[in-house]
C-alpha cells in the first residue's frame, strides 16, 4: 500500500512540473567533448546531451553540451537552413533519472531526418550587420522546417569573434518560442530581433502527360 501511495506522488509531481533531478551541465564551443562538468538542478524527469554542427562561411564547427531537458530537442533535429553561408543542425539525446545524461557524448543525429518537405522560405546571411538582410532567393526547408525565421543579433563564434548577423532561413517548427538556448554554437549577446512565420508551400509544377489521338501524340 505504502509503496502505492509513493507511486501516485510522483506521478503527481511529474504532472505538476515539481519533481527535481540532477543533471551534468556543461558547454564547449567548438569541441565535442566537455572540459568540465557540473551538477545542476532540473525540473522534470530527464536530462541531455546536445550535438551541434554549424556551417558558418564554410567553416564547420562542432560543439556540445549538456543540461536540462528540453522537449523540442529530445531525441529531435533542430535545424536552420540558409542558401547563403550558413546551415545549423542540432540534435539532443534525453534520459530519465539523476545524472542520466553523464555518459551521453557528442552524437550527430540529424542527417538521417532531413529529406526536403515541399516548404520554402526567403534565404540571406550577412555577418556585417544587424541591420537585417533583404533575401534575393529562396532555400527549400528540410525536416521540421515548416516556419521562415528573421533574425537580426550580435553574436560571439567559437573562436571567441564577435560579429553582427543578419538571417533569413528555414527553421524548426517551434524555434522561435525556445529561450537562450535558441542560439546553437555561438554565444548570443545583443539580439534585435527574432521572429518566425509560416514557410511557404512549394506548388509542384504539373507534367502534362501525352495524350493519344487517331494513332498520334499530343502534349
Amino acid at each position: 500500500m505504502n509503496k502505492i501511495f509513493i507511486v501516485l506522488i510522483l506521478s503527481a509531481m511529474v504532472t505538476t512540473g515539481h519533481l527535481k533531478i540532477t543533471c551534468k551541465m556543461c558547454s564547449s564551443l567548438d569541441s565535442t567533448k566537455c572540459s568540465t562538468e557540473v551538477d545542476t538542478e532540473c525540473d522534470g524527469p530527464k536530462c541531455m546531451t546536445v550535438s551541434e554542427s554549424i556551417k558558418n562561411n564554410n567553416v564547420i564547427y562542432k560543439s556540445v553540451k549538456k543540461t536540462c531537458a528540453t522537449d523540442i530537442l529530445c531525441d529531435n533535429c533542430f535545424s536552420v537552413s540558409t542558401n547563403h553561408g550558413f546551415k545549423l543542425r542540432v540534435s539532443g539525446e534525453c534520459r530519465e533519472g539523476d545524472n542520466s545524461n553523464a555518459e551521453l557524448e557528442y552524437k550527430e543525429q540529424c542527417r538521417d531526418k532531413m529529406p526536403l518537405n515541399n516548404f520554402m522560405c526567403p534565404s540571406c546571411y550577412e555577418t556585417t550587420s544587424a541591420d537585417g538582410c533583404k533575401s534575393n532567393g529562396m532555400v527549400l526547408c528540410r525536416g521540421n522546417e515548416f516556419e521562415c525565421l528573421k533574425y537580426r543579433s550580435l553574436v560571439q563564434l567559437p573562436d571567441g569573434k564577435e560579429v553582427p548577423v543578419s538571417m533569413q532561413g528555414c527553421i524548426t517548427e517551434g524555434g522561435c518560442k525556445m529561450g537562450e538556448e535558441f542560439v546553437f554554437g555561438a554565444k548570443q549577446v545583443k539580439e534585435t530581433e527574432r521572429t518566425c512565420t509560416p514557410a511557404i508551400q512549394v506548388i509542384p509544377t504539373r507534367k502534362i502527360q501525352p495524350k493519344k489521338l487517331l494513332g498520334l501524340d499530343f502534349l
